[in-house]
């Protein structure tokens, strides 16, 4: 499966997620560096993104990262009053960078921060490439005054079994034996 995200006006429905509301205490296993967590909005300053209730996490101008302690194949976000200079980049275990998404790419247009505009106050659904990279963490930047976002659901898959490679080679030569065996039997038939 290849890097993907989409958009939507509703939350991340199914039971499989860890949900991060910033209503309580973090999870067991996640951790917030940067960022400030708050309420309601303040012209200039924050703007409660439209759906929100209670705390969210805001960046101001700078930096808040959300890190889990495993790795998950996809996560669904709350991003409130979209502007054109937020960025979200999703990182696996190792700090690598596995995808990213500006507020250009994920709003309707325009893209202009608006506190109550369904275009620019969107449920967005990140998913990597489950194959190969996990998210791990979650880095919010914003240049200006700043990103808002709520309800983090992490899910599908924590973490993904990949076989290690002597593994990998045992399941093919099972199946290149199961294969000559099949090919045996019709040539006796």
């Amino acid at each position: 499966m290849a890097q993907s995200f989409s958009t939507s006006l509703t939350p991340y429905s199914g039971n499989d997620a860890v949900r991060v509301t910033f209503d309580s205490p973090l999870p067991s296993g996640f951790s917030l560096n940067g960022g400030r967590i708050t309420t309601g909005s303040k012209v200039g300053v924050q703007a409660q993104p439209k759906g929100s209730t209670g705390n969210y996490l805001t960046t101001d101008i700078g930096t808040a990262t959300l890190t889990a302690n495993q790795g998950y194949g996809s996560v669904s976000f709350l991003w409130g009053s979209i502007d054109t200079y937020n960025l979200v980049e999703f990182l696996d275990k190792t700090g690598k960078v596995v995808g990213s998404l500006t507020g250009s790419q994920v709003a309707q247009a325009p893209v202009n921060g608006d506190w109550n505009a369904d275009r620019t106050n969107r449920y967005v659904t990140f998913n990597a490439d489950t194959k190969s990279q996990l998210i791990n963490s979650v880095r919010l930047k914003s240049t200006s005054i700043a990103f808002e976002t709520d309800n983090f659901a992490f899910f599908n898959a924590g973490p993904v079994a990949v076989p290690e490679p002597g593994v990998a080679g045992l399941f093919g030569a099972m199946a290149a034996v199961a294969l000559l065996r099949r090919r045996s039997a019709i040539a006796r038939a």
